[in-house]
């Protein structure tokens, strides 16, 4: 008989054990993080903010198990651990200040164990494992000031991510009124987030209560950020923005097109046979003057004419001489002499039909016609 009741107990004993290891702490769920270096590398994706604090919960009240699906059978504080390794696994290599302050941890009401820093993966790695075991009250609310200490030199945009579970146990409006008082302190400049990792609709309301003081924060949970992809657009949110549009090369400039101008030099005619500039022609010249002085880029053909009567080749001699007559007048007041070229074209280019005295003194005319 008393060899049945110690086998029995052997048995019971062992029943206990497997019952205890079955619901002890468990591996943490293998996690691969999604990179997000090539979004970074590209260019273009750029820092979001210049700087971020991670606002850690290390209360005894994080010592629970944690009832949610993320690694179940842990404690609360090692879920909230992994979670923050694995954000830090997943940012890219950016060029920002980082810190990292717990609160509880039965030590000191707040501690800082990184930064404010350059920002690098090891750094923050290196800080999470100094965060050794959870004990002590839930001072949130200091912890909230303390990020607010940490980031008082800061310039530039701030991120503050707050893990716990919101079960603050000294006052109810403390953590909300240290989140408040961020805001107050930066502005629009800070946005805060909050990662819930606990089991009551009450710490889930603060936490998310937390984050809605800032316009730009919002609220996640660890179930939430389970997978890599979440975790890797939870990141993207809080650490990263589509870079600025790169300014467009404008286009070279199209050349100011130079003025057409061709000129009939209507009333600088000629009388019959002579080829003199008469006082009421120089008076028509002026505004033709005018032009060829405000626009010294252009070279110009003096064009003599002639009507029909008389020989042709005499004809061709005469319009020669009323075109160097023009030139010379124009060059006489100021313009330049390699801008004009005179040439007569006889009465091979009558304007009007030379069908009458009025159209033939038409016809015995000078023009100007561009050359560019």
């Amino acid at each position: 008989m008393k060899n049945v009741l110690m086998g029995k107990g052997i048995v019971l004993l062992l029943l206990l054990l497997l019952t205890a290891c079955a619901t002890g702490p468990q591996p943490m769920a293998p996690f691969s993080p999604q990179s997000l270096d090539g979004k970074v590398s590209s260019g273009d994706y750029v820092a979001k903010p210049e700087n971020f604090v991670v606002v850690f919960d290390g209360s005894s009240s994080m010592a629970e198990p944690y009832k949610g699906s993320l690694n179940t059978g842990n404690s609360k504080f090692a879920v909230a651990k992994d979670l923050v390794d694995r954000m830090n696994k997943t940012m890219p290599a950016l060029p920002i200040q980082g810190g990292m302050t717990a609160f509880g941890l039965g030590k000191a009401p707040v501690t800082t164990v990184y930064g404010m820093t350059d920002y690098t993966q090891d750094g923050l790695a290196q800080s999470l494992g100094r965060v050794s075991s959870p004990a002590g009250t839930t001072p949130m609310g200091l912890g909230l000031a303390e990020a607010g200490t940490l980031l008082k030199d800061a310039s530039g945009d701030i991120a503050i991510i707050v893990f716990g579970d919101g079960e603050e146990n000294t006052t109810t409006t403390a953590a909300l009124d240290a989140a408040n008082a961020l805001k107050e302190q930066f502005g629009d400049r800070a946005c805060l987030y909050t990662v819930f990792v606990g089991n009551t609709d009450k710490g889930r309301k603060l936490m998310s209560d937390i984050a809605a003081t800032s316009a730009c924060g919002m609220a996640t949970s660890a179930d939430e950020l389970a997978s890599a992809d979440a975790m890797a657009a939870f990141v993207e949110k809080v650490f990263l923005e589509k870079a600025p549009a790169k300014p467009v090369a404008k286009p070279a400039p199209l050349p100011v097109p130079q003025p057409k101008i061709s000129w009939i030099l209507s009333g600088v005619n000629f009388d019959f046979d002579k080829a003199i500039v008469r006082p009421d022609a120089k008076e028509i010249l002026k505004s033709d003057i005018k032009i060829l002085k405000e626009n010294p880029q252009i070279r110009v053909e003096v064009q003599g004419h002639t009507c029909d009567l008389g020989d042709a080749a005499y004809n061709r001699s005469l319009s020669d001489k009323r075109a160097n007559a023009i030139k010379d007048y124009l060059v006489s007041q100021g313009v330049a002499a390699d801008r004009l070229t005179a040439r007569g074209y006889g009465e091979d280019r009558p304007r009007f039909p030379n069908d009458s005295e009025a159209n033939r003194a038409k016809n015995r005319r000078v023009e100007l016609v561009p050359m560019n």
